[in-house]
């Protein structure tokens, strides 16, 4: 069986890639920002070379810039509330990447019935879709932290992943994290309830 590309091979701190957002919606963007950003964090062209093809899908090619450039005033107020920046964040790296929708979806599930899900326990289920080989742990290791530094999920100790509530924030902020849902699950209805769903494990409805 032919497993599901994963797609991402290298990690974007958060702020950076907000750094990248406010650009794309300021008309901004061009690679030889991506690359200057890049090359804040990483040495080596190839590293660079990987880091502004991850921000130019997250950004340019992301499939809810639509919305993002319609809001793009309140998107830029939102972005100074840590409430609404979360779900901002966790939204454009989920609807660029479904391999980070399918993490963030089998965290949820796990975090509902038990306080605290390991490594091992997501890397199994995560291998069920996209294979045990080396690319997993990598992706793994590049959307984690990135979810992570965004506010949505927190890791108490190496290893172990605790549910962190998404309270106080924007019906715009909202918006944006069920938009990646949304982008997830072409089938579904728009008024598809968020609460019958893991994904939303990790805001307060």
């Amino acid at each position: 069986m032919n497993k599901i590309e994963i797609g991402i091979n290298q990690r974007i701190p958060v702020s950076l890639l907000e750094m990248a957002v406010l650009a794309t919606l300021q008309g901004k963007a061009s690679h030889e920002y991506f690359a200057e950003l890049a090359s804040m964090e990483y040495n080596g062209e190839n590293r660079i070379h990987k880091a502004t093809y991850v921000m130019n899908r997250l950004t340019v090619r992301n499939p809810i810039l639509p919305y993002l450039l319609e809001n793009k005033e309140a998107v830029f107020t939102a972005l100074q509330n840590p409430n609404d920046r979360a779900l901002i964040m966790a939204g454009i790296i989920n609807a660029a990447y479904p391999f980070g929708y399918d993490l963030t979806t089998i965290l949820g599930r796990y975090l509902h019935i038990q306080p605290q899900v390991t490594t091992a326990l997501l890397a199994s289920k995560l291998a069920e879709k996209y294979g045990s080989n080396r690319s997993l742990p990598n992706a793994m290791n590049c959307i984690i932290p990135m979810l992570i530094e965004a506010g949505l999920f927190h890791r108490p100790t190496p290893g172990f992943f605790e549910v962190r509530k998404a309270k106080n924030y924007s019906s715009l902020a909202f918006n944006i994290y069920r938009r990646s849902f949304l982008q997830n699950n072409p089938l579904l209805p728009e008024d598809a309830d968020p609460a019958a769903y893991p994904y939303f494990e990790f805001v307060e409805i």
